[in-house]
């Protein structure tokens, strides 16, 4: 019967690893300053003898429900999510995630020209980069190389040639997934041991034990290693760009995918709330409609879905 009413009393999605730190630190000050407030209430209505047992009964009592439940005071999630400020949920660990962005900050073997101070000229004979540069401009890089195309007023659509190679690149990589490093190496990653694994909502990877990078799913990462073998021998220019900014190239090819480069089922556009134990971000994200993987994801403002 009593673990019949603890399973019933227990809140899984806010207690175990989903338990929210901030939240429990909170309710049990709250837990331990109304237990003494209520002792020093009992004992100025005159009765000392029995304040400290039912303040510790009263504790006990909150102490074990923010253990089942994760929190006493009714819609604390809500309320953390919402005011709690960020420099709080840092202390704890608990800052907000991001999403994943793929080539992470520093991989690859332009990780060590930042003394140079330029990045190095492509093979085909491009011009240096210079280590100030602007922030590559992914849309303005992907008509360049033929990849998109105006399409249907201002917007930008795949061209029918590189949609067309980019799906048969995708299948070659699904089809020799085993061996990933020659298709990293179109980053300008180092060679070595490239390993994945599924972390929280991201397909991170890594080469030697090093983390290079985050993907939204393996479907995401393969069109980005697709993409960057591609762009390889389209873009001029190229092989000047750094690991992160050939990743940054491919994400953004990536919301221009109109099927899902794992199941092939067509893919919809949408925003969305992604809620973690301490925090809730809007997201824009891209989605296959029959497998449900993610293939891209940015964060949005609050105040530009309301608009």
């Amino acid at each position: 019967m009593l673990g019949s009413l603890v399973t019933r009393l227990r809140r899984p999605e806010y207690t175990g690893e989903n338990r929210c730190l901030p939240c429990t630190v909170l309710n049990v000050g709250i837990a331990s300053v109304g237990s003494t407030l209520l002792a020093a209430w009992i004992v100025a209505a005159g009765y000392s003898t029995v304040a400290l047992g039912v303040a510790t009964g009263v504790l006990a009592v909150s102490l074990a429900a923010i253990w089942l439940r994760g929190y006493l005071v009714p819609g604390t999630p809500t309320l953390t999510k919402r005011y709690l400020p960020a420099s709080v949920l840092a202390a704890f660990g608990k800052t907000p995630e991001s999403s994943p962005e793929g080539i992470a900050a520093g991989a690859g073997a332009d990780a060590d020209a930042g003394d140079e101070g330029t990045k190095a000229g492509g093979a085909d004979g491009d011009a240096a980069v210079p280590a100030d540069a602007q922030p590559v401009d992914p849309e303005a890089l992907l008509e360049r190389a033929g990849a998109i195309e105006p399409c249907r007023g201002d917007d930008r659509c795949l061209t029918g040639d590189f949609e067309g190679a980019w799906r048969d690149e995708i299948d070659a990589i699904r089809a020799d997934d085993e061996d990933l490093g020659p298709w990293l190496d179109r980053f300008g990653l180092d060679d070595g041991e490239v390993t994945t694994k599924e972390v929280g909502n991201s397909f991170a990877v890594s080469v030697d034990g090093r983390r290079v990078g985050a993907w939204e799913s393996r479907a995401a990462f393969h069109a980005d290693l697709a993409a960057a073998t591609l762009l390889a021998d389209r873009l001029s220019g190229w092989a000047g760009l750094s690991a992160r900014e050939r990743g940054q190239v491919c994400n953004g090819l990536r919301i221009f995918l109109e099927t899902c480069p794992d199941c092939g089922s067509p893919v919809s556009f949408g925003t969305e709330t992604v809620e973690s134990c301490c925090t809730s971000r809007t997201v824009a994200a891209v989605t296959c409609d029959d497998c449900g993987a993610r293939v891209f994801e940015s964060p949005v403002d609050d105040e530009e879905v309301a608009v």
